[in-house]
């Protein structure tokens, strides 16, 4: 046998070995046990894409970094100042003999977080953010960079809006602060640190909705500040944070996160985000008119204490307490009284000063509301025209 008939029937035997040999055949032919392998791995690459990651894709592109800057007036002790030699020096003023304080100007720069919510450029963020600022920048996380315009604030619900320029801007979906559940995935998305961290990529963290309807009051950032009715997460937020969107897992916004409580200035698991619907007539009101509209009757109330219950002879502790009038405002024209007890206004029950605040953000000023007093352990049905809040 020639050499040429060896080499072929050498590479016919190598070649029906190699076609019979585990996994040498066609793909359609990979072991079961190789092919669940494979579909393991997909499947566990898929299961990393969870709701929070959907989330997190969703909205990024629209929460930008808000660098603003404040100039203040700072007073300082002028070290050349002598009062033995003022008289002498009183003629060589620019050299500060004359005076014991010097005044100078400093910029405060400060940086913290927002969200563009919709697509022509209009960015939601806290008051506190931009109180006071002289100069407002925006960075999105693609690196753009615009010059903001200030549209308007609101000191009470500590809401802002600002306008960038331009079109088809990514933005981030409102979604119901009403129909938020307790126990609820919550994460807060912002730029916390972002001094250190130095990037315009905002940072995820996860949580809950730990409670609703909570009252806190906060001091600082231009006065005592009394914040009702916020949505309470354990989803850490940080300085920086402020501003920046509180979203669910479906990617809307349902709050805008506002204040911590803490002991150390870094997140314990206590923050604090304004619901997301009371800040959408924050924003129409900022927009269209520039100011915010709030209702008023002319009273002012306070919690009917068991103490005070038992002092004036009530049969329980229900409802807030008349505890002064304007004699010019509309209550007083329908014979509303100090000592009179508001039990509900428009149907919904108010025991307390906050829930009354609350009820009445949702009055325009002009509309009429409905209310049942009790005076005198008996219930008055009636109903009160509103005026928009004098001024200051």
């Amino acid at each position: 046998m020639g050499t040429k008939s060896r080499t072929c029937i050498f590479l016919t035997t190598v070649c029906l070995t190699l076609s019979a040999a585990p996994g040498c055949g066609r793909a359609d032919d990979v072991p079961e046990s190789l092919r669940s392998v494979a579909e393991m791995d997909a499947e566990l690459d898929a299961s990393r894409r969870t709701a929070i990651v959907t989330a997190a894709e969703k909205c990024g592109p629209a929460v930008v970094t808000i660098n603003s800057v404040q100039t203040v007036k700072r007073r300082v002790y002028n070290p050349f100042y002598s009062p033995m030699w003022e008289d002498f020096f009183r003629d060589f003023a620019p050299f500060g003999f004359e005076e014991p304080y010097r005044e100078y100007e400093q910029e405060i720069p400060s940086m913290a977080s927002g969200f563009i919510f919709d697509e022509e450029g209009y960015i939601l963020t806290a008051e506190h953010v931009v109180h006071g600022a002289d100069t407002i920048e925006v960075i999105l996380p693609d690196g753009r960079t615009f010059d903001a315009e200030f549209i308007g604030s609101d000191y009470s619900t500590d809401v802002a809006v600002l306008k960038i320029d331009g079109d088809d801007f990514p933005y981030v979906e409102l979604g119901d602060s009403d129909d938020v559940y307790i126990g609820e995935w919550a994460i807060a998305v912002g730029n916390p640190f972002g001094y250190v961290v130095a990037s315009p990529e905002p940072t995820v963290s996860v949580g809950v909705v730990s409670a609703k309807g909570r009252t806190m009051k906060s001091e600082g950032y231009g006065g005592i500040r009394v914040y009702d009715d916020l949505i309470q997460t354990d989803a850490s937020i940080n300085p920086g944070n402020s501003g920046g969107p509180l979203v669910n897992a479906l990617g809307q916004a349902i709050g805008i996160n506002v204040t911590i409580i803490t002991t150390s200035g870094g997140s314990l698991g206590i923050g604090f985000a304004v619901p997301i619907n009371r800040a959408r007539e924050v924003a129409r009101d900022l927009i269209e008119r520039g100011e915010v509209e709030r209702a008023w009757i002319g009273v002012y109330v306070q919690e009917v204490t068991p103490e005070l219950a038992e002092a004036f002879g009530f049969a329980d502790d229900r409802g807030v307490l008349i505890s002064d009038i304007d004699e010019g405002g509309p209550a007083y024209q329908v014979n509303l009284r100090r000592g009179d007890v508001i039990m509900d206004v428009d149907g919904t029950d108010v025991d307390t000063p906050a829930e009354w605040r609350q009820v009445m953000e949702g009055v325009r000023p002009g509309e009429s509301i409905s209310l049942t007093v009790r005076r005198m352990g008996t219930l008055i049905d009636g109903r009160v025209p509103t005026e928009e809040v004098p001024g200051p």
